[in-house]
């Protein structure tokens, strides 16, 4: 046994999904990483399967998601039945939102792509390497790996991030406890070929009063099969091909045969996680932090999506462009969404399972009384495929606005609000948001969307001119150079115009957009002249009305380590 000394600026244990989405985007950030997974070879199970609206809106950013699409089975909506009736039909085809479907990817595909991403941009995975001790200090996180061969190798690393999975080695060596518990039932899994009406374009869902039955497809009658069963009644080690078929005669619809079966298995649900996702230098993400109910398929996403979070905040601390105290807010954000996530899952999970008559019909006609409610529908909509996350509560958002009598006085400024106009402001998208897409034009009248014009690893600054002024093409000119000036790539700045064709003279520091119709303009609540930052994850970091370069500039020392920035 021989020990060797190395140093890393972020070392990486687990190569799952999760792992390998945090490496890809590292390396795409620019950032050196090393990747330990202790399993000798990827695995082989489907495992998780459903990548939602906004993961897959998150992997068009990455440049990867047509690697997913070309493979994955999109499930439009999700139907409820009951005693042969359909009593809840959800569509996602009306999601705004560039992917408005769920795509039904098997887990050892995602994370073939993921890896081949990370391995394409230069990046290795060391299998066969184990955790065996961490320790911290202020400076570097000091690890002893014992590698493939048997060897012990003592490795320093500037950060470390616990991505190895639900039995996470780094959550136990910062002694935090994975609190939470198990639900009583067992739930039987197959991944079998279908011979039924079932559609293969949803998520089907069967309640009956011996249990729940769920279908997700991968397509060409290909499906996922989950039945919960009580415990007491479980045998063997898996269920076998003729206990599924039995349960599903039992709860699901008429006529149903499932045949050549690729992977059989008993599991129980966990609902737990832990009270941080960072201690010191060394972070959780994915299901090393949170693991809960399978119902809405989410967990996976949110994993992918701690990462996406953590990458972009990482990268400018290891650039030197960020205080590391930025990091505080990756536990700040994070942790509220594993907590929302963990609780309505165990509550669907609940409800779903319900086996009591009384509350059986109760649950039913809810259900379906709640179906045809459009506040309702919408909210479920958004919830369920991811959009509806947000960080408005974080320290690292903010906005700037005028008192709303300011609005009433009379003023040679022509960029100040009226009062309809700070009134609609209010009501558009709020920092902390998601960034809504949409469809602007270029300089030669090609459509673009909004999402392709913000794509990449920089913060992106969209000036509104709400109305077309030559005092406020000055204003938003003079503020993208100072932008320009003090932050050169870390911002990159856009500026979207009211009118058909570019003003002559106009001399922006940056890429210019038009929206003759007004339609970006009313996507964000644009009436008057404004600025939106949207984050490189995709959410709205700042915004103010009108825009201003002082409240901007306060915002960005949140941000960035200091100003004249040029990276």
């Amino acid at each position: 046994m021989s020990n060797t000394q190395t140093a890393v600026p972020v070392l990486i244990v687990g190569a799952g999904p999760t792992g390998l989405m945090l490496a890809s985007e590292l390396k795409r950030h620019g950032v050196v990483c090393r990747v330990v997974e202790k399993m000798p070879v990827p695995s082989d199970k489907s495992k998780a399967l459903a990548l939602h609206a906004r993961t897959l809106e998150i992997l068009e950013n990455c440049g990867v998601v047509n690697k997913f699409l070309e493979v994955g089975n999109p499930a439009y909506g999700a139907s409820l039945y009951h005693a042969g009736k359909r009593i809840v039909h959800l569509s996602i085809a009306e999601l705004e939102s560039p992917y408005p479907f769920a795509l039904m990817v098997p887990q050892e595909v995602t994370e073939k792509i993921l890896y081949d991403q990370f391995i394409s941009a230069g990046g290795t995975v060391e299998r066969g390497v184990e955790l065996l001790k961490l320790t911290q200090n202020n400076e570097s996180v000091e690890v002893v790996l014992k590698t493939a061969d048997g060897k012990e190798e003592s490795v320093t690393a500037q950060w470390l991030v616990g991505c190895d999975g639900a039995h996470s080695t780094v959550r136990k060596a910062l002694n935090l406890h994975f609190e939470g518990s198990a639900f009583e039932e067992q739930f039987g899994l197959a991944d079998v070929d279908v011979e039924s009406e079932i559609p293969d374009d949803e998520i089907s869902t069967f309640f009956h009063e011996d249990g729940v039955l769920v279908f997700f497809p991968f397509g060409k009658k290909r499906f996922r099969i989950i039945a919960d069963l009580a415990s007491d009644k479980v045998q063997g080690t898996a269920p076998t091909i003729e206990e599924m078929q039995t349960f599903a005669e039992q709860r699901g619809p008429k006529g149903i045969k499932l045949s050549n079966p690729r992977w059989l298995a008993w599991f129980k649900i966990h609902a737990r996680s832990v009270s941080q996702y960072r201690v010191g230098r060394v972070f959780l993400g994915g299901d090393s932090a949170h693991i809960h109910s399978p119902i809405g398929g989410q967990g996976m996403n949110t994993g992918l999506q701690d990462v996406y979070n953590l990458a972009w905040k990482l990268a400018l601390v290891c650039r030197g462009a960020a205080d590391p105290k930025l990091l505080d807010s990756y536990n700040d954000e994070r942790h509220p969404v594993g907590q929302e996530l963990l609780k309505g899952t165990t509550l669907a999970t609940k409800v779903a399972t319900l086996r009591n008559p009384i509350a059986l019909q109760v649950r039913n006609r809810v259900m379906s009384f709640l179906s045809q409610q459009d506040v309702f529908i919408n909210r479920m909509r958004k919830v369920g495929t991811m959009l509806a996350v947000n960080y408005r509560n974080s320290a690292i958002v903010g906005e700037y606005r005028e008192a709303a009598e300011i609005t009433l006085k009379q003023s040679d400024d022509t960029e100040r609000p009226n009062l309809p106009a700070w009134i609609e402001f209010a009501r558009g998208p709020l920092p902390g948001d998601r960034a809504p897409d949409a469809v602007l034009l270029d300089q030669d009248l090609n459509p673009v969307q909004v999402y392709e014009a913000i794509r990449g690893i920089s913060h992106n600054l969209l000036l509104f001119d709400g109305k077309p002024t030559e005092e406020g093409y000055r204003n938003l000119e003079t503020l993208a150079w100072s932008i320009g000036e003090q932050f050169g790539g870390l911002i990159n700045c856009h500026l979207i115009l009211s009118c058909e064709k570019i003003p002559t003279g106009l001399r922006f520091p940056g890429k210019v957009f038009l929206d003759p119709d007004m339609a970006v303009h009313q996507t964000y609540a644009a009436n008057s002249e404004c600025q939106y930052l949207i984050r490189p994850d995709g959410y709205i970091g700042f915004r103010s009305q009108p825009a201003k370069l002082a409240p901007l500039e306060n915002h960005l020392v949140k941000i960035f380590s200091k100003l004249k920035v040029q990276i």
